[in-house]
């Protein structure tokens, strides 16, 4: 039950979150692509794949318009074939032996990931010289002079010079050389990228901690992340091998009011007996959510089902991590009187917020 006094807060609280600033309510923009490497005696294949409002951007293909069709996507990368390749030939570069290879934009075409429009180009470069020598790419593509994105990750299946793994091209890691990368370093890549994605994702950061408010006890904390562990761990793997799809536009705002529903539960009652299969259900979402920074295409190869494993990890060590810090600071000020007041301020903000993210993605 709400009291009179504790009605007053919300109030404030909703007032708080609605006057709050766009840019602090907005994500930070970020875009992942993928790409494939591989080698054919002299000439060297590279395939990359990049969100098309991103790349189109910064090719200078034109603005994106509210009405754009998937023709009308396909006929720009036509017409702006010459933009394009200036853009991607430029910022792309391959060299065996310290020598620069010679490349050549191939073609390009539109293709579709959980329901986003893709740019999918091949450039073609030729390398004389020892097949199994040693090989290096520079990848310079949205970096920050682009000013299109704030951040920008490309996970790279290569097979060159005699040598085959995964990478990650992110504005730090600008260069692959060819076998240089040991397995657990590159394994430990995507552990950090994990990471960084739940802790750098603020909707999944307040999905938990709205949980964590709602919780009982540490038993029923376990039991929760439990049930969200399980149902993101699967669909991030259907999702990263592209066996589930569902577009964005729709993920992200069912993400938003997932958090919602949950604040709301818990102002109206605190945990219900069927808080851990909602909180599977959601899960679901975030785990697609989860899936749009991997997308593997190549099939189950061990190496991508290492890198798809670590960058799970990260995600739970990430979520651990969040537990052990939020859960005992909300333990200690429920030795309060003011703490159900807290309860209701924090909880009905973290509804107003999630509900302002709702309508702003739908809009979008």
């Amino acid at each position: 039950m709400i009291t009179r006094g504790r009605w007053y807060l919300v109030v404030v609280a909703m007032a708080c979150a609605v006057c709050a600033p766009t840019s602090a309510l907005a994500h930070v923009r970020s875009s992942e692509g993928t790409s494939v490497i591989r080698q054919d005696g002299e000439h060297v294949r590279f395939v990359t794949t990049l969100e098309y409002d991103v790349l189109a951007a910064a090719a200078g293909l034109g603005a994106p318009a509210s009405g754009d069709t998937d023709a009308g996507r396909a006929q720009r990368i036509v017409d702006r074939r010459e933009e394009l390749a200036r853009y991607l030939s430029g910022r792309v570069t391959v060299s065996l032996d310290g020598v620069q290879c010679e490349g050549e934009f191939e073609n390009a075409g539109l293709v579709h990931r959980q329901g986003t429009p893709y740019i999918e180009s091949a450039l073609v470069y030729q390398c004389p010289g020892k097949p199994d020598g040693s090989y290096r790419v520079r990848y310079g593509v949205f970096s920050t002079e682009d000013a299109v994105v704030d951040n920008h990750t490309n996970v790279v299946d290569y097979q060159i010079g005699g040598t085959s793994g995964v990478f990650v091209f992110d504005q730090g890691h600008r260069e692959l050389e060819a076998g240089r990368t040991a397995v657990l370093t590159a394994l430990g890549r995507f552990v950090v990228m994990g990471v960084e994605h739940i802790l750098g994702g603020l909707d999944h950061v307040l999905f938990l901690a709205v949980l964590l408010i709602g919780a009982r006890g540490l038993g029923s904390v376990v039991k929760v992340a439990t049930s969200f562990t399980v149902a993101h761990s699967l669909t991030l793997a259907l999702g990263a091998v592209g066996w589930v799809e569902v577009p964005g536009q729709v993920v992200e705002p069912l993400i938003a009011l997932s958090i919602a529903y949950v604040a709301a539960e818990n102002i109206l009652g605190g945990e219900s007996r069927h808080r851990l299969g909602i909180v599977f259900g959601f899960g679901l979402l975030h785990g697609l959510g989860f899936a749009s920074t991997l997308n593997f295409t190549d099939g189950l190869t061990p190496r991508l089902i290492g890198s798809l494993a670590s960058f799970n990890l990260g995600i739970e060590l990430g979520q651990v991590l969040l537990i052990c810090v939020l859960f005992p600071l909300l333990l200690f000020i429920r030795r309060f009187a003011w703490s159900s007041v807290a309860h209701t301020v924090a909880t009905t903000a973290a509804a107003m917020l999630a509900m302002t993210w709702f309508f702003q993605r739908l809009l979008t």
